[in-house]
C-alpha cells in the first residue's frame, strides 16, 4: 500500500472523506487564520468524515430511539438501507449479510455508534485517530470519544465513532452533509509504551544557554515588547518549512 490511508467507499450514498478545514469549517477568526499557524495547523490535520445518512435519535435517559418516518423506535442495530441493494451484490460470498451497521445502540445508556459509510485502511505501523472535529464546539447535545485504531492490522475497517448522547427528550439529529468526526493518520511509534516513558520533568535550573535562548526565540514571538517582535514570525516560518519540505518530498 504506497499511501498512508487508504477510504473505501462500502456505502455508495455515503459521503467521501474530504481534507480538513483550516478554518475548521469557517470559526476560527480571520486574525487566527493569519498569525495562529498552530491553530491551522491542528484544524487541518487529517479528513472530516460524515454520518452514511441523515439519523435523527433520541435519549430518554434510559432508553435510545430512532426516527423512522414519523414513528419512534427503540434502537439497537440499524443498517443505512437493505443490505442485498449495495453490500451483498458486490461482496463474495462468505461476506453476506456480514455489511457494517449504520447506527448501533452500545451498552451503556446513552452510547451509540455511527458508520460513516466507508472502510479505513492504513500503512505498515501506521493507525486511524478518530476524534471530533477539530477547534469546534459541535453540540451540546452529544460528545464524540476518541479511540485509536490499528486499521493496519485490521483494515479495510469500518470507519466509525462512538459517541455519547447528552440531551433527554431531545431529538438530535446527524445531518449527512454535516462532518461527524475528523480522522487523522498516527504513526505507532506515536504512541507506543516506550515512546510515552521517554520523558522527563526538570527544573529551570537544569536549562542549558542553548536552551534559554531557545526559549527566549519562541517567547519573542509572542511578545509584543521585544525589540525584535514581528507578528507573525511564527506563521511565516512554519509555512516556509512546509514549502521547502513539500518541493524535497
Amino acid at each position: 500500500m504506497d499511501k498512508t490511508i487508504r477510504f473505501i467507499k462500502a456505502y455508495p450514498d455515503a459521503n467521501s472523506a474530504i481534507p480538513a478545514d483550516p478554518t475548521a469549517l469557517g470559526t476560527i477568526p480571520a486574525a487566527a487564520m493569519r498569525y495562529c499557524e498552530a491553530l491551522r495547523t491542528a484544524s487541518s490535520f487529517g479528513w472530516y468524515a460524515f454520518p452514511a445518512a441523515t439519523v435523527t435519535l433520541m435519549f430518554d435517559g434510559i432508553d435510545t430511539y430512532m426516527l423512522h418516518g414519523e414513528n419512534w423506535e427503540i434502537l439497537e442495530t440499524e443498517h443505512v438501507a437493505d443490505p442485498d441493494d449495495w453490500w451483498n451484490r458486490y461482496c463474495p460470498e462468505n461476506m453476506v449479510d456480514l455489511a457494517p451497521a449504520f447506527v448501533t445502540s452500545i451498552g451503556n445508556p446513552g452510547y451509540v455508534q455511527i458508520w460513516s459509510g466507508l472502510l479505513v485502511q492504513t500503512r505498515q505501523d501506521w493507525s486511524t485517530l478518530v476524534r471530533p472535529v477539530a477547534n469546534t464546539t459541535q453540540s451540546g447535545q452529544f460528545a464524540c470519544f476518541e479511540g485509536i485504531v490499528e486499521t493496519d492490522q485490521y483494515g479495510p475497517a469500518p470507519l466509525f465513532v462512538n459517541l455519547r448522547l447528552l440531551a433527554t427528550h431531545t431529538p438530535i439529529t446527524f445531518h449527512l452533509q454535516e462532518p461527524l468526526f475528523q480522522v487523522q493518520p498516527i504513526h505507532r511509534s506515536c504512541y507506543a509504551a516506550e515512546t510515552m516513558r521517554s520523558y522527563t520533568v526538570d527544573e529551570p535550573k537544569t536549562m542549558t544557554a542553548e536552551q534559554w535562548a531557545g526559549y527566549r526565540g519562541s517567547v519573542r514571538l509572542i511578545d509584543s515588547s521585544a525589540d525584535d517582535h514581528q507578528l507573525g514570525q511564527y506563521a511565516t516560518r512554519a509555512r516556509r518549512r512546509a514549502r521547502q519540505s513539500s518541493v524535497v518530498s
